[in-house]
């Protein structure tokens, strides 16, 4: 007997499944944590843990239950309690938050309603947070970007006891490359951005026409053996390699080295990942270094950070090319061998780990191990509608304070990875995982 399925029923299905299956990750995160380090807010520039935890669920009850359903809130006061915008992150640790307990409880109670609403909807063509299931995708984003976020925040934390899911990384060589290698990417206008509405967030919109200059770009991200010939070469005591800001940035705190480096008695480097002390491995992107760190080594290097234009050129057109690329070796869904995402390994791989990773240009490891900082402002694009809300990416749009990174890092999902996907962050920041490639006007 066969049995008919509906498109409606199976996209239900595999929304079902997503929701679980990030929800799982998220209790993985957090399992081998004990009651302290879960509630301590241990870095003002982070949320204690467990506010994480409760503000995914109060995400997820405000989309899928109150604006799908119109259902009462479960307590106003966990809106007044996990909104991020009124409660700044070094105010976090103050608020009466649920405990772990409680928001376990309280999350897994919206995820049951939030379920039952699901079996009842249809998509809905006239309505732009049903059409094609868009809301349920924003919400499964959101969580896994709060995954990356309460990582951030383990790797930040010098005094955690080893994070046992992040032992010594599994064995990866890449092959043999040259990691001062460049490609020439060739001017002429593209189509920049994406009309998606499937998953593609408001900053991402529209696509539109823009026009760059021939320039060349590193094949690989800049990894830790060039990062430490800037550093031995006494680059956080040069202030002629650094911007005002970043000089002002640099003599303002204690950084000498990206965040997790200390120096090897006789020489060399160790790095600290999660509690874990090891050696650095020269083969690897460099990770943790803010924009006014990527800079500085931009000019020493004689080179420049890209703008985000020619990045995602780069990494989604190429010679032959007559539509973008949703990721840079295609259309095919990320794989194992295409890139260092969805936290196969708490770390960098070395370069040359992903030759099916390239994008039509050969340029590689565009997408996976670190964030890549470049030289634009995070600024709507001509067109820009924000939507659901403006809070996700309107207020944040400035041309001074924040830059754009591009690509994704080792912690972020495969639902996050995509060539026009736009993080952002302040340039003093370094806690993510974030590093470079450089770029040069041919």
């Amino acid at each position: 007997m066969t049995i008919d399925v509906s498109p409606h029923e199976t996209a239900k299905t595999k929304i079902a499944d997503a929701l679980d299956r990030y929800r799982n990750r998220t209790f993985q995160l957090i399992e081998p944590l004990n009651y302290e380090d879960i509630h301590t807010q241990f870095d003002s520039i982070m949320s204690p843990l467990v506010w994480d935890v409760g503000h995914v669920g109060n995400v997820e009850e405000i989309w899928l239950l109150r604006e799908l359903d119109e259902r009462d809130p479960h307590d106003l006061r966990l809106d007044d309690i996990y909104n991020p915008f009124d409660n700044p992150r070094w105010t976090r640790g103050d608020l009466p938050l649920l405990n772990k307990e409680e928001a376990i409880e309280y999350i897994g109670e919206v995820r049951g309603e939030a379920i039952d609403v699901l079996q009842r909807t249809r998509p809905d063509p006239t309505n732009p947070l049903l059409r094609e299931w868009y809301v349920y995708r924003m919400v499964i984003q959101h969580e896994a970007q709060h995954q990356e976020t309460v990582l951030q925040a383990l790797d930040l934390r010098e005094d955690l006891d080893p994070y046992p899911a992040a032992g010594p990384l599994a064995n990866r060589i890449g092959r043999r490359v040259d990691d001062t290698e460049r490609v020439r990417i060739p001017g002429g206008a593209f189509l920049l951005g994406t009309d998606d509405r499937t998953s593609a967030y408001d900053n991402e919109r529209p696509r539109h026409r823009v026009q760059v200059e021939e320039f060349s770009l590193d094949r690989f991200p800049v990894t830790n053996r060039r990062f430490a010939e800037f550093v031995d070469a006494g680059g956080y005591d040069t202030p002629e390699w650094w911007s005002k800001e970043g000089w002002e940035w640099r003599t303002s705190g204690d950084a000498e080295a990206p965040q997790g480096w200390s120096r090897r008695l006789g020489g060399g480097w160790l790095i600290r990942r999660f509690g874990h002390v090891l050696d650095l491995d020269p083969t690897e992107p460099v990770q943790h270094v803010s924009f006014h760190e990527a800079e500085a080594f931009a000019t020493f290097s004689s080179g420049r950070l890209p703008t985000e234009v020619e990045w995602e050129k780069a990494a989604t057109w190429g010679s032959d090319a007559v539509e973008p690329r949703t990721y840079p070796w295609g259309e095919d869904q990320p794989r194992s061998a295409h890139a260092n995402i969805g936290q196969r390994r708490f770390g960098p791989a070395p370069i040359g780990s992903y030759p099916e990773g390239a994008s039509a240009y050969g340029v590689e490891q565009m997408l996976g191990d670190t964030y890549e900082w470049t030289s634009s402002p995070f600024v709507g694009y001509p067109g820009f509608v924000s939507f659901p809300y403006p809070e996700y990416s309107e207020v944040f749009f400035d041309d001074s304070e924040y830059r754009v990174l591009r690509g994704a890092s080792w912690a972020t999902s495969r639902v996050v990875a995509r060539n026009t996907f736009r993080n952002w962050d302040y340039r003093i920041r370094r806690q993510i995982f974030s590093g470079l490639r450089l770029a040069w006007d041919n």
